[in-house]
């Protein structure tokens, strides 16, 4: 028989706050990429894609790693 231990309200209610806030920050990347290359700013745009680049890896190892782990 196995035993299954069930997550707190508190630690998924902090997950879920968590998960928001994450896409909300790759969400404001993307929009300030697309912002700042519609005013010409290509150094900001390219900074801007990195950060959704690298918020986007970091997410997808996060959730290889919880799938495995």
């Amino acid at each position: 028989m196995h035993t299954v231990t069930l997550a707190s309200a508190a630690s998924t209610a902090a997950l879920t706050i968590g998960l928001a806030t994450y896409a909300a920050l790759i969400f404001a990347s993307l929009a300030l990429a697309i912002y700042d290359v519609r005013r010409g700013r290509r150094g900001r745009a390219i900074a801007a894609a990195v950060v959704v680049g690298v918020l986007t890896l970091a997410g997808l190892v996060a959730a290889i790693i919880s799938s495995v782990a």
